[in-house]
């Protein structure tokens, strides 16, 4: 081990795949709620924008509850539109009419979350606050103001766990399981120096301690301990060298995921990253086969997960898109079967030669009589006859006799094939067919046949009418062993 690893010991109460949870506070808080939502569990991630400072989150917080306030004294206009020193850039509009209109707008859709929410995830990012000098008021937000409107202060420990208590208590009222979850930024605020930022982490940090020592159904999660004591390392961080890298967050995100959450939904992360990797497939060639029928697997186990209670419409509607762009199947064109009447047989030798082709009852007929033939040579053979006598005493019985290509295969073989069937066919009708004198049982064993000429002599001849072949053998050694002796005489 060449680091300290961290254990987070399991909640008493974990949640399902189907919780509904609310994130809010800093940038971090949109890292988790962006994969609780990527996982398909219900998330409001941020609805506020990000918001740094403890005690301006507890005022939006208790708006959403029910608290009255008053947004129309914190609405200025900076750079050209207008905003609220309560809210993030983001929440903006070109009147101040409009600006209050949203803002009234994300408190009623939070307060209507916060109603059936199981559990919400505070994320604090620092103790440093400003203050609106002409009002003496806290402010979430400076719009890139004139730093002379504000007057910078350190909050302390006590004034954050009074304010996020008073909190507690106004969403226990409304929703008594919700559950909070407290953890502190990972990321450092350099912008008030690296040892002033080390003093608003710990005051953040003793704040969360006491909350969660406190509070019933309030729990830290070490967020920021994760990424500086865990992994410690700067390839753990992106190219500012202060955020977390995507890897980092995807650390912290299973550690989170695991502690806070059943076996169940554990089992559903892995199954739906699987998914999540074919959705995300893009193929080279849109038309290929194999494609559509990738995509069709896709929709099949989106749809196994929709039965499941998954809301998956946006993934079907977009697997179902691409199913409908694709280029129609080609035909797959299904080749005939050939139909093969050519009979094989063993010529007695180590060549096997191609018979000519007959219908299925002529080939059964004529079977025996080859058994007869062969039996015949054999017994020529042993009686000393020579060959001139043997074929001579053959002759070809009218019973059988060769007819042409075209007349024996009228429906077998086609027409562009019978010339090239004609040559063999030819052949075979020289070589006469023995008579049923010498009839004989065929043996169960031929061996093979050897010359009696030696070496020198002719090799076995070719059947069936093919021509026949010499070829001289290499002279003895004995040959050689004379020849040198006459050299030297």
């Amino acid at each position: 081990m060449f680091r300290t690893e961290l254990t987070i010991a399991p909640q008493e109460r974990l949640l399902a795949r189907t919780a509904r949870v609310l994130t809010v506070g800093s940038c971090f808080a949109d890292s988790i709620g962006e994969r609780l939502r990527l996982n398909k569990v219900t998330t409001l991630v941020n609805p506020f924008g990000t918001v740094f400072q403890p005690l301006a989150l507890a005022q939006l917080l208790r708006a959403a509850a029910g608290e009255a306030q008053d947004w129309q004294q914190h609405v200025v206009e900076a750079r050209g539109r207008w905003q609220s020193y309560d809210f993030h850039s983001t929440i903006g509009a070109e009147s101040p009419v409009e600006l209050l209109q949203t803002i009234q707008e994300t408190v009623r859709r939070v307060g209507d979350f916060v109603q059936t929410a199981d559990t919400v995830l505070l994320t604090l990012g620092t103790a440093w606050a400003y203050r609106l000098r002409e009002t003496g008021e806290l402010v979430s937000n400076l719009h890139k103001l004139p730093a002379a409107l504000f007057e910078k202060e350190l909050l302390t420990a006590d004034e954050i766990v009074n304010g996020l208590a008073e909190v507690h208590s106004l969403l226990r009222r409304i929703n008594p399981d919700i559950r909070i979850v407290l953890t502190v930024s990972p990321v450092r605020h350099i912008k008030d120096t690296l040892p002033l930022n080390a003093v608003s982490k710990s005051v953040l940090r003793v704040a969360c301690h006491y909350l969660s020592e406190l509070l019933l159904g309030v729990s830290y999660f070490p967020a920021y301990e994760l990424l500086n004591d865990e992994l410690r390392d700067y390839r753990f961080y992106g190219a500012d060298m202060l955020h977390p890298s995507e890897v980092a967050e995807d650390y912290i995100w299973d550690k989170f995921a695991r502690a806070y959450f059943d076996a169940d939904f554990g089992r559903f992360r892995k199954e739906w990253a699987a998914v999540r990797q074919s959705l995300g497939h893009r193929p080279l060639h849109l038309g290929a086969p194999e494609h559509r029928t990738f995509l069709d697997q896709t929709r099949e186990r989106l749809e196994r997960l929709s039965g499941q209670g998954v809301d998956v419409r946006q993934e079907l509607r977009d697997v179902q898109r691409q199913l409908a762009a694709l280029p129609p199947p080609k035909a797959v064109r299904v080749p005939e079967a050939e139909t093969d009447d050519e009979e094989r047989i063993d010529i007695g030798d180590d060549t096997v030669a191609t018979a000519r082709l007959h219908r299925p009852e002529e080939a059964a007929s004529l079977r025996p009589e080859r058994q007869r033939q062969d039996g015949s040579r054999r017994d020529n053979r042993r009686n000393g006859r020579n060959g001139q006598d043997r074929r001579e005493s053959r002759h070809q019985p009218a019973s059988v006799q060769p007819a042409e290509p075209a007349q024996l295969l009228p429906d077998l073989v086609p027409e562009e094939s019978v010339a090239a069937i004609e040559m063999p066919v030819a052949e075979t009708q020289t070589s006469p067919v023995p008579t049923e004198e010498n009839e004989t049982t065929y043996p169960a064993k031929k061996k093979k046949r050897r010359s009696r000429a030696g070496p020198s002599a002719p090799l076995a001849s070719m059947r069936h009418g093919w021509r026949r072949s010499k070829v001289l053998a290499w002279p003895k050694p004995s040959y050689w062993r004379s020849w040198l002796r006459k050299l030297r005489v």
